[in-house]
């Protein structure tokens, strides 16, 4: 166990630049900008908004930032697994790594945990200290649009709370569903390394184009193939309706909204995703311990 925490620890002091540091230069910038334009007096509202009150405005914006940094998330871990399968290949780490009582398969899995743990815990900060941006340009709009109202601090922490628990719910069964395109593309670099990223998109077009070819389209447009990956790719629930719970009257309420989004997750899809992923991580482990590596 300690063994696989220190490897957890030594991939997050690897690669903490896009999970750590970026983040951080994107907080740093948003904050500049909010200072800057409270400054220099550059908000400005139309009278006529969009949303019935301030809580309101601060559930939307505290929202759409969750969309955006689980987006960012899912980018950054796609290039992580691409890399962090075989860069110890390219600085000779894996040398020193075979001479510990080390398997291959331990090591995998530790930079798997790593992109499913340390570094979505990373981002989810981000976004929670983003919520207090959300809520500096909140009151600054309910100052300068006095209908809107200003609720109490505690009505505000209560509703963030609320998104943030939706949004965390959402993120790590996100995480989950995406979970065996990780690790294909972790499991070509330690075969191809930098070319992973180009084949993890051409190996499922040409078997899908040679799908076509030899079934003449007789399937679902693109094939069978590519119809289930594009089908497999899909992640959310378009019938929730958050547009409706964002502009009630009530405040949001995830305790009535993550039943109805554990619902539409297809669980079969989700369990025998983890179970290819877990396959995969196998087989890249054994490559690497019948290879030398150079």
């Amino acid at each position: 166990m300690k063994s696989l925490v220190a490897l957890i620890k030594r991939e997050y002091l690897e690669h903490r630049g896009a999970f750590l540091y970026a983040p951080g230069v994107i907080l740093g910038i948003m904050t500049l900008v909010l200072v800057f334009g409270i400054a220099s007096n550059r908000f400005q509202m139309h009278q006529e908004i969009g949303v019935p009150s301030a809580l309101k405005f601060f559930e939307f914006g505290f929202l759409a930032v969750a969309a955006l940094w689980s987006m960012y998330l899912l980018a950054a871990l796609f290039f992580y697994y691409a890399n962090a399968f075989s860069a110890d290949r390219r600085n000779n780490a894996m040398l020193f790594w075979k001479s510990m009582p080390v398997t291959d398969f331990k090591m995998l899995a530790s930079k798997s945990l790593a992109g499913m743990t340390i570094f979505p815990a990373l981002i989810f900060g981000a976004y929670l200290i983003t919520g207090v941006l959300i809520y500096v340009v909140t009151m600054i709009t309910a100052m300068i649009l006095p209908r809107l109202g200003v609720p109490g601090i505690f009505e505000f922490l209560a509703s963030g709370f609320q998104i943030a628990l939706f949004a965390l719910v959402g993120l790590v069964v996100a995480l989950l569903w995406y979970a065996p395109f990780f690790a294909w593309v972790g499991a070509l670099s330690t075969v191809f390394r930098r070319w992973s990223i180009p084949l993890a998109f051409l190996i499922p077009g040409l078997i899908g184009l040679a799908e076509n070819l030899i079934f003449n389209d007789t399937g679902p447009r693109a094939g069978y193939f590519l119809h289930y990956l594009s089908e497999r790719l899909k992640f959310g629930a378009d019938n929730l309706h958050l547009e409706r719970e964002i502009f009630a009257d009530a405040p949001f309420d995830a305790m009535s909204m993550m039943p109805r989004f554990l619902a539409t997750v297809d669980w079969a899809q989700l369990v025998g995703g983890l179970i290819v992923a877990a396959l995969l991580v196998y087989a890249a482990s054994e490559y690497r311990r019948r290879t030398v590596a150079t």
